[in-house]
């Protein structure tokens, strides 16, 4: 008996086919790891108010309000890591995670409370060292 062959336009259909599946098929198995995320650095920014809570002007309070929007939009964004305020002076620390220190410039010069001097703002880089959290 004798074997059986393939009509020839099956044949080069398999092997087209096999020149358009088989490259795709090779390179996804070769698939290379996604490129490491750039570490971030971390810094420490000390508000200090212009005038004591209670001296505020209706707009530094509307200030105030739009500055607390404002951390909240770089906690969502994965920018802010924590940010608190001193209750006897009403300071606040944010420690946020910027790529360089001009990110984090412009950071903290977007605040709606610092732009309206509401805030004097300090900036300086920050390395955890002890945590009961990893950083």
């Amino acid at each position: 008996m004798k074997p059986k062959t393939l009509p020839l336009p099956a044949v080069f259909l398999g092997l087209i086919l096999g020149f358009l599946i088989l490259p795709q098929a090779a390179s996804a198995a070769k698939k290379e790891p996604p490129a490491p995320v750039a570490p971030k650095s971390r810094f420490l920014i000390r508000l200090s108010p212009v005038h004591a809570e209670a001296a505020a002007t209706d707009e530094e309070k509307g200030r105030i309000v739009m500055h607390f929007d404002y951390l909240k939009t770089l906690l969502a964004d994965g920018k802010l890591v924590l940010a608190g305020m001193s209750t006897d002076d009403y300071s606040s620390l944010l420690l946020i995670e910027a790529a360089d220190r001009q990110e984090a410039e412009q950071i903290m010069a977007s605040d709606p409370a610092v732009s309206g001097k509401v805030y004097q703002a300090e900036l300086h880089p920050f390395q955890v060292v002890l945590s009961r959290q990893q950083p």
